[in-house]
């Protein structure tokens, strides 16, 4: 028996002869055997442990920018004791924040914010108060970030603001930190300052449950790895979310219609806050929400679903679903905001069916359709994955082949459907026409990152009189042998769903009161129901961490005597 089971089974022992239905056990109950706190006694009603094997005053479970941001601002609120746990190991911490482009999106204004956001949202509502909060918080980043911790923000082009014409959209702001795209660099000054600041971080400690008492629901620590961690103050949850784990994104309904979906970020983020949160009793939003990148490949190895972001270097190359038949347009992809593509009025999940895969004829297939995106992600940043063709081809991601008969056999498609959809489409580029999905034509799109940026990421672009954008046709170039071929997903940036919290950022229960002493940031319960800004996860990460770290800090100690 483990210590930590020892320690549990005596806690038991002690309760169930205190909880024996008696009035003496009554009494004694009443007394309160822990400590008192502002909720009440905490009592023996829950499942405190005989003794804790680490104390802090105020626990962080996480190191992206959410929890170092709630370290940070609780040790600057004055707590002594400021402890982060952290399920990585050192060398792969940091969660997706650290392989994320690390874009703030600082609007000029709280008004615009609220407008704007409210838009994307949808019908998916957040109260008032929180969503001014909100707007608070994010507006208020760049005071905290470069007033209070000397980090030199610079403008950015990107998603400034992702979706022009919505109102509020002209107010929106993005920023890097010394203006550099990704490599970490908003994660790396943060972690600096928590060591400069003397804020303790346990590594590989993932934690699995909260410690509360039972009928108040009040948090006195949690248990992670194989230690009872006291938290005087309270816990803050920056776990992130739940990108990583498969059966959560099935239950939950993110990769509906995407059943392969990839994973960009941490796969540390396998939605341990959520079950956390569950556990004691917590309301849950968002959970469908999510934050994409478009179609990505497996960077690995062939089991594993951490990805990269591909960009073929040449025309001849198209996308087909598990059928073998083409289900795009293909540079449509670079229509998508975040996993969504405007159809019909509304933005549906870009649909990248299973079992798909890119098909490379010679030209696109013998230049490397890795290493365009040096800057983001976790297979380039934590240098996990493969960067060149061969090193894919090598490892069994992407294959080869001299006929499409035995291109067919290796990736497991129909050899005449495959077959057929090679030649029509190489009949469409001799014709000069795709009448299946008009590829080579023009794409209007209203709803641009803006115009400048167009060119920047996709070649070309101008912008039309009426303000839309058009991406300049795609020539039409047929697939010759040999073929590669690379299975394709819709690569997963960060869920969005967690623990409902309000705008003090306070985890809520199923009646919508706060759980008192439990606080949650960052991705794991955002208010983004639906749609965002580029660069808003980050900065609701800093403004939540903030928020939450401060909130924990005012507290009094629950054990205080």
């Amino acid at each position: 028996m483990s210590t930590r089971e020892s320690k549990r089974n005596q806690g038991i022992s002690r309760r169930s002869f205190l909880m024996g239905g008696t009035l003496a056990a009554a009494s004694v109950a009443a007394a309160g055997l822990v400590g008192c706190s502002g909720g009440g006694s905490a009592g023996p009603n829950g499942n405190l442990p005989e003794s804790w094997d680490v104390e802090a005053d105020v626990v962080v479970v996480g190191l992206g920018a959410a929890g170092l941001s709630a370290a940070i601002a609780a040790k600057n609120a004055g707590v002594e004791h400021v402890l982060c746990l952290e399920v990585a190991p050192e060398e792969l911490s940091g969660g997706t924040t650290r392989v994320s482009g690390d874009m703030l999106m600082i609007p000029e204004d709280v008004e615009s914010a609220i407008t704007y956001q409210t838009e994307l949202n949808a019908g998916y509502k957040v109260p008032e108060e929180w969503m001014r909060a909100w707007a608070e918080g994010v507006c208020g980043n760049m005071e905290w970030l470069t007033d209070e911790l000397g980090y030199d923000l610079q403008p950015a082009t990107a998603a400034a603001p992702e979706f022009p014409g919505i109102p509020g959209g002209d107010k929106v702001k993005t920023y890097y930190v010394d203006g550099i795209c990704g490599m970490s660099s908003l994660w790396i000054p943060l972690r600096d300052t928590a060591e400069e600041l003397g804020i303790e971080v346990m590594y590989e400690m993932r934690a699995t449950e909260l410690i509360y008492h039972y009928e108040t629901k009040e948090v006195y620590g949690l248990v992670a790895g194989d230690k009872y961690v006291k938290a005087k103050k309270g816990v803050v949850l920056a776990c992130g979310g739940f990108a990583a784990n498969p059966e959560m994104m099935s239950n939950y309904g993110v990769s509906l219609g995407c059943a392969n979906s990839l994973v960009c970020g941490s796969p540390y983020n396998v939605g341990d806050g959520v079950k956390m949160a569950q556990q004691i009793g917590a309301d849950l939003w968002h959970m469908n929400s999510y934050a994409a990148a478009s179609t990505c490949v497996r960077a690995v190895s062939p089991d594993s679903t951490i990805c990269n972001i591909p960009y073929p270097m040449g025309y001849d190359y198209i996308y087909v679903d598990g059928e073998g038949k083409r289900f795009m347009y293909e540079e449509t992809r670079g229509l998508a905001r975040h996993g969504k593509i405007k159809e019909r009025g509304v933005w549906p999940l870009m649909v990248v069916p299973d079992k798909s895969h890119l098909i490379l004829g010679a030209g696109a297939g013998s230049k490397d359709i890795l290493g365009a995106i040096t800057y983001m992600a976790w297979s380039v940043i934590m240098e996990t994955g493969k960067t060149t063709n061969q090193e894919l081809i090598d490892a069994g991601i992407m294959v080869k082949a001299d006929t499409v008969e035995e291109l067919a056999k290796k990736i497991d498609q129909p050899v005449e459907v495959l077959k057929n959809t090679i030649e029509t489409y190489n009949q469409h580029c001799a014709e000069g026409k795709d009448p299946d999905f008009g590829r080579g034509e023009a794409v209007h799109d209203d709803y641009f990152f803006n115009a400048s940026d167009a060119s920047t990421a996709y070649g070309e672009g101008e912008t039309s009189s009426d303000d839309t954008v058009i991406i300049k046709p795609f020539d039409l170039v047929p697939l010759e042998p040999p073929f590669y071929a690379i299975e394709i997903g819709l690569g997963m940036l960060n869920t969005q769903g967690g623990a409902k919290r309000n705008g003090a950022c306070e985890v809520l229960d199923l009646k919508g009161d706060p759980i008192p002493r439990l606080y949650s940031a960052g991705e794991f319960g955002t208010i983004y129901g639906y749609m965002y800004n580029g660069g808003g996860n980050i900065s609701e990460a800093v403004a939540s961490g903030r928020v939450a770290g401060q909130g924990c800090a005012a507290l009094d100690a629950w054990d205080a005597k």
